[in-house]
């Protein structure tokens, strides 16, 4: 029986790829540097799974100018691509009926500052008991350690738990925590496959 589910953010409660690269596009705009190219897909799928530090530090060489994009990106509010962010189908209705069974819910996202008002934008927030970001961890994924923190704040052992992510990023900190894994829209090894939210009823 699983007591706890944690979710990955961008590419798994919402589809944000149109927000994350228009944010990326606003700030090279910012400090002249070349565009994300949209026909290179390792880099575009580099944008939506890596913290924001490190995709900044790929798109100059310059550690004086990443500074100031990184101060920069600090002070900016994401809010103005809120409306690029797409919830996933069935993503409400499935957080109600979790929170109704009386399951935990957490997120453990490379994402920063934005988390928050991203979820608040939605109304979607109360959902979630605990929420860890890029920001609340000194190695942001792959690196299991936000997981780590989500099992101390329940309680709760890996055992208990379903991690739900669609990168490689997420499901080798999963591996790393020996927490089982669901990747969403994305077959990942060993892992189950979930193209839908309300399919998390069979696995729990």
């Amino acid at each position: 029986m699983k007591k706890l589910i944690v979710y990955d953010c961008d590419g798994v409660l919402f589809n944000s790829k149109k927000a994350v690269l228009a944010y990326y596009d606003y700030v090279c705009e910012k400090f002249n540097l070349p565009k994300i190219d949209r026909n290179n897909e390792d880099m575009v799928n580099m944008a939506m799974m890596k913290t924001n530090e490190e995709i900044l530090s790929i798109l100059t060489d310059s550690k004086e100018k990443l500074n100031e994009m990184l101060d920069f990106a600090k002070k900016m509010n994401f809010t103005k691509f809120l409306d690029l962010m797409e919830p996933e189908e069935h993503l409400i209705e499935t957080l109600e009926k979790l929170k109704e069974n009386n399951f935990k819910l957490a997120i453990f996202t490379n994402r920063g500052y934005s988390l928050h008002y991203l979820l608040s934008h939605f109304n979607i927030d109360s959902y979630f008991h605990f929420k860890v970001t890029s920001l609340d961890v000194q190695k942001a994924k792959p690196h299991p350690e936000g997981l780590f923190k989500i099992f101390d704040y329940f309680s709760l052992k890996p055992e208990n738990t379903i991690y739900i992510g669609d990168s490689e990023t997420d499901y080798m900190a999963a591996k790393a925590s020996m927490t089982p894994f669901i990747g969403y829209k994305k077959k990942f090894e060993d892992s189950i496959f979930m193209s839908r939210h309300d399919e998390i009823f069979k696995y729990i």
